[in-house]
C-alpha cells in the first residue's frame, strides 16, 4: 500500500514539474546568460567559418594526406615507366591513391575518437567533409600527374579518354567503399578492406594479360557504363553526407 502511494506521489510530482512553469525556466536560462556576459573580460566568441575550419584541418592533416599521395605518386610513376604497355595497367595503380587517404580518414575510428568528434563544435560530418575535400584535391593532383606521365611514356595523347576511364573506374569503386566504411563505423573491417583493395590491383593486373580485349577501343562503351554506375554510387554517398550535415545528424553510428 505504501509503495503504491509513493509511486502515485512521484508520478504526480514529475507531472507537475513537467507541466510547471516553462516561463520560469526560460527566465532562469536568460538570467544565467546575462550573468555570464556581465563577467569582466567577456568577449562574444566569433563562430568559425567552414573555410577557416578547412584551413585548420589542412594544418593538422595536410602533411599526412599530401605526403602519402606524393609517396604513392613517386612509386607509381617509377613502376609505370618500367612497363611497356602501361595504358592497360592503369587500373592497377589508381586504387593505390584511394588507399593512401585511408590513414587520415580513419584516424578517429582507429583511436576510438568518434564520440569526441561528434561532440565538438564542428560536427563529425564537417570533419569528414573537410578531410574528403583535402583528400579529393590530393587525389586529383596525383592522378592528373600520373596521367601526364602515362602520356609521356606513350608519346601520345590520342587515347586520353580511355586512359581517364581506365583510371577513374577502379578509383571510384575504392572511394565508394571507403565512404561506406566511414558510414558503418566498423574499425575491424578497415584492414580487411585494405587487403581487398590491394588484391583488386592484382585482379586488374591479371585482366590486362588475360583479357586484352577489355582495353581495346571497342570496349569503351563498357567502361563508360561502369563509370556512370560507380560515379552514381559515389555521388549518392556524398549527397548523404551533405544531408546529414544539413540536418545536424551523425554520419553513421558511434562505436
Amino acid at each position: 500500500m505504501k509503495d503504491r502511494k509513493i509511486e502515485e506521489y512521484l508520478q504526480s510530482s514529475l507531472k507537475n514539474g513537467a507541466e510547471g512553469h516553462p516561463l520560469k525556466k526560460e527566465e532562469t536560462i536568460a538570467g544565467c546568460i546575462a550573468v555570464m556576459r556581465r563577467q569582466k573580460g567577456y568577449v562574444e566568441e566569433e563562430r568559425t567559418g567552414f573555410w577557416q575550419f578547412l584551413s585548420d584541418v589542412l594544418r593538422f592533416e595536410g602533411l599526412a594526406i599530401f605526403g602519402l599521395q606524393a609517396g604513392v605518386l613517386l612509386l607509381v610513376c617509377m613502376w609505370a615507366g618500367a612497363i611497356e604497355d602501361v595504358s592497360h595497367y592503369i587500373p592497377v595503380f589508381t586504387p593505390l591513391f584511394a588507399l593512401a587517404v585511408m590513414p587520415p580518414l580513419f584516424r578517429s575510428q582507429f583511436y576510438n575518437m568518434g564520440e569526441m568528434e561528434a561532440a565538438t563544435r564542428a560536427s563529425e560530418v564537417e570533419i569528414i567533409i573537410a578531410k574528403l575535400i583535402l583528400a579529393g584535391a590530393a587525389n586529383l593532383i596525383s592522378i592528373t600527374a600520373f596521367f601526364c606521365v602515362v602520356m609521356h611514356v606513350q608519346n601520345s595523347s590520342e587515347n586520353m579518354g580511355q586512359i581517364v576511364l581506365y583510371g577513374l573506374v577502379p578509383y571510384l569503386v575504392c572511394m565508394t567503399a571507403i565512404l561506406r566504411l566511414i558510414r558503418m563505423h566498423r574499425k575491424e573491417r578497415i584492414s580487411v578492406y585494405a587487403v581487398a583493395a590491394a588484391g583488386s590491383c592484382m585482379v586488374w593486373g591479371l585482366s590486362a594479360k588475360a583479357l586484352p580485349w577489355l582495353y581495346e577501343t571497342s570496349a569503351a562503351g563498357l567502361w563508360i557504363v561502369l563509370f556512370v554506375i560507380f560515379a552514381g554510387f559515389f555521388s549518392k554517398e556524398l549527397c548523404f553526407i551533405w544531408e546529414m550535415k544539413r540536418e545536424g545528424k551523425i554520419y553513421g553510428s558511434i562505436n
